[in-house]
Parts: C-alpha cells; sequence; structure tokens
C-alpha cells in the first residue's frame, strides 16, 4: 500500500487561505506555500495544474467567508444600506480579504453592466426599488452609484489612507442615498 499522503489539496487551500489572511494576496506564491506547508512545490503542483487553478479555488473559499460575513449586518427592509455599510466593514476588518478580491482580483475583471446584472446583486436592486417606491432602472442607478461610493470609501480604509468610525460611515451613506434619490449628487 503507498503510503498516506502527507500534503492534500485541503491543507494546502487551507494554507494558501491563512496566507492571504494574514499576509496579502501579494505573499501568495508557490515556494512561499510549500515552505509553509514545509514541503516542495511538487505536492502544489500534483494537486494543482497551476497557481492560478489554486487561487481559483481559494477565491471561492474567501467568496462564501465574504458572504457570511457581509450576512450578518444584511436587512433586506434596509439593503441597499446595509450591504454597503457591510461592505466596507469588510474592507476595516478584514483588510487582506478586501484586497484580494476588490483591489487586486483574484481572477479578472468585470464591466458596470456585470455587476448590475450579477445575480447575488439582483437582490439589492429588487429590494431597494421597493424601498424606495421607484423602478427598477432607477434602483439600478442608484445602486451603482452608491456602490462606487461605498467602494471609494472601503479602498481609501483598506489603504490606510483615511480612518473613519462605524457612525461615520452611516452618516457618509445614508447623505450620499439621500442625495443621489434627490437627484442632487452625481457621479
Amino acid at each position: 500500500m503507498p503510503p498516506k499522503k502527507r500534503i492534500t489539496k485541503e491543507l494546502i487551500l487551507q494554507k494558501a487561505f491563512e496566507i492571504i489572511h494574514e499576509e496579502g494576496i501579494e505573499s501568495l506564491n508557490a515556494r512561499y506555500l510549500a515552505k509553509q506547508l514545509n514541503c516542495s512545490t511538487m505536492p502544489i503542483f500534483q494537486s494543482f495544474q497551476d497557481m492560478n487553478e489554486l487561487k481559483a479555488e481559494v477565491k471561492l473559499r474567501i467568496d462564501e467567508y465574504y458572504t457570511e460575513f457581509i450576512n450578518q449586518y444584511i436587512d433586506k427592509a434596509d439593503y441597499l444600506f446595509t450591504i454597503s455599510f457591510a461592505y466596507i466593514n469588510f474592507a476595516r476588518k478584514e483588510r487582506n480579504f478586501f484586497g484580494a478580491l476588490f483591489v487586486n482580483p483574484l481572477l479578472g475583471s468585470r464591466t458596470v453592466r456585470e455587476v448590475i446584472d450579477s445575480p447575488w446583486n439582483r437582490e439589492t436592486i429588487e429590494c431597494t426599488a421597493e424601498q424606495f417606491k421607484i423602478s427598477i432602472q432607477e434602483s439600478e442607478g442608484l445602486y451603482r452609484d452608491v456602490r462606487f461610493y461605498a467602494h471609494g470609501i472601503a479602498t481609501q480604509l483598506y489603504g490606510g489612507n483615511m480612518r473613519l468610525s462605524e457612525e461615520e460611515i452611516q452618516t457618509l451613506l445614508r447623505n450620499v442615498m439621500e442625495k443621489f434619490l434627490k437627484g442632487e449628487a452625481r457621479i
């Protein structure tokens, strides 16, 4: 019987997840991962075709973690505000995961239309239309504008260029949502 595999695919994924969480996506490469696992790079490339495949799988884990984090904040009666606040808080509290998912994306990029049409964003858009009694088209525009405003705040926090309390973040979001709804602000 062959010896039991010491470095499993699961162990590799878990260690990659930990490296990104503790040190950021920039630290994840085959040599460093192998060093952290106390092995050669061979077990990594026996489990994954290349680092892109590994990163794609670890991204799924980070996405799951992000979803769990966001769901702690969601109130569907105030969906756009609570999801935007959660997104910004993710940048504050989970800096390295935020960077991996939204600043240094693990996999590709999307257009604004693709963001709006993403199934996970449609529920926010539909709830927002209902909450503010606006059309889906108007809700898409509001979602787009607030999302990119929130992303700006989040990336400032991520980059360490700004410090904001939760109360300040909430005030900024409420103010801009009100202005966007009244047509007083345009991005």
